[in-house]
């Protein structure tokens, strides 16, 4: 039964991998996000796209996202505003230069620039937070809005039916 277990959590890992992917377009950070070592998160979201199957999925989700760019907008925005920067400061504060793969493994979203000047000294700066919160805010008062306009047309409407 633990072996049903295992190919279960295999399967919906794997899904979660499709969506993460369909969303984000980065393997390593998808597979990531799923549940993979950082490790070895980049080869398994290759393996996993080898699959057709998983490849039909990813298309599947794809599809939905493009459906309603807005929830994309939404999601982008929640994660710079409330998301972490630890790897962000992991960077900077590191003593030896990070390799290749060990940069690839770093979720880096929230940052909008990275500079080092010539005594080798970094300087991050990070998209704001604030910004990114008070689009919400609007976003969302918008969406509220258009909701409550509809339903106010759709009640209106209904009353001169009645009448």
């Amino acid at each position: 039964m633990a072996k049903t277990e295992t190919m279960t959590n295999g399967a919906d890992r794997r899904s979660l991998f499709c969506c993460f992917y369909a969303g984000l377009g980065d393997v390593a950070e998808a597979a990531r996000r799923a549940g993979y070592p950082a490790e070895t998160a980049a080869a398994d979201g290759a393996e996993i796209l080898r699959k057709p199957a998983c490849r039909r999925m990813v298309e599947r989700f794809r599809a939905v996202l493009q459906e309603n760019p807005a929830a994309l907008v939404r999601t982008g925005l929640q994660r710079l505003a409330f998301g972490q920067s630890n790897d962000a400061v992991k960077l900077l504060l590191s003593d030896t230069p990070l390799s290749p793969d060990m940069l690839g493994a770093l979720d880096l979203y929230h940052v909008s620039s990275i500079k080092r000047d010539k005594s080798g000294g970094m300087e991050i700066h990070f998209f704001d937070r604030l910004k990114a919160l008070a689009s919400l805010y609007e976003y969302s008062g918008d969406a509220d809005g258009k909701a409550a306009a509809h339903a106010l047309i759709a009640a209106l409407s209904n009353r001169t039916e009645e009448a």
